[in-house]
């Protein structure tokens, strides 16, 4: 590795945009988040992401007819589902409004996040393995709320229209290029560190999917439930 770039720091990647980011890791099948939350531990790999990003990227372009540019509102809780669509968003040149309203193109949000929200909500299973809401679950859910993960589920494992999205705006008027390389400077300060536990926090949007994208790193993602990462090793806790 070049003289003065910290160990953590995939140098080996001139990526700008977040879906070449991914695709750029050394190994894909080495872990990019481990979630521990009520139901358990979770943890998916590069390629695990990959191919769920891929399918959220298709059926946002496919199903939901989104182009990029437009803007979804995100209200999805603290578990790996958010490193997945964050990825999968970006991946299709879309904008990510946490919190966002009617002012966005979609609302897409988790079973619990979704009561209230304005118009036609694309509702985020939150079983640990992805899969879909349970009948009593979907019984449980207003009028307009529908459960996306069949659709997403459905899509190619490729992702289907692929560009070059390092300019567009992904996050607080933030280019990809520009979310990338503020998740490098984040990486810089913290050289040696090879798998980050992340605690909860709305100042924290990006640094869950993209710490692992500029390193070859992993995640830790602690639910509340689980505040001192139990017996998870982690090099650092931000």
């Amino acid at each position: 590795m070049p003289k003065g770039h910290p160990h953590n720091v995939n140098m080996s990647s001139s990526a700008a945009d977040i879906r070449s980011a991914l695709l750029g890791r050394g190994d894909l099948a080495q872990p990019f988040v481990t979630y521990l939350g009520p139901d358990g531990r979770v943890e998916l790999s590069g390629a695990s992401i990959a191919n769920a990003s891929s399918k959220i990227a298709n059926a946002l372009a496919l199903e939901f007819d989104l182009e990029p540019g437009d803007r979804v509102g995100l209200h999805l809780p603290w578990h790996w589902q958010r490193v997945a669509w964050l990825i999968g968003i970006w991946s299709a040149g879309l904008i990510v409004v946490p919190g966002g309203g009617e002012e966005c193109d979609l609302l897409v949000a988790g079973p619990k996040e979704a009561e209230g929200l304005p118009g036609s909500v694309q509702v985020v299973s939150m079983h640990p393995l992805g899969m879909p809401l349970d009948a009593t679950a979907m019984a449980q859910l207003s009028p307009g709320l529908d459960d996306v993960t069949l659709a997403v589920r459905a899509q190619p494992d490729q992702q289907v229209m692929v560009d070059d999205h390092a300019d567009q705006v992904a996050l607080d008027d933030l280019t990809q290029r520009q979310l990338l390389e503020r998740a490098r400077s984040f990486a810089s300060g913290h050289a040696h560190i090879r798998r980050m536990g992340i605690r909860q926090g709305d100042s924290q949007w990006w640094l869950p999917a993209l710490w692992p994208l500029v390193t070859e790193g992993s995640i830790v993602m602690a639910d509340p439930s689980a505040p001192d990462f139990g017996s998870e090793p982690v090099d650092a806790t931000v």
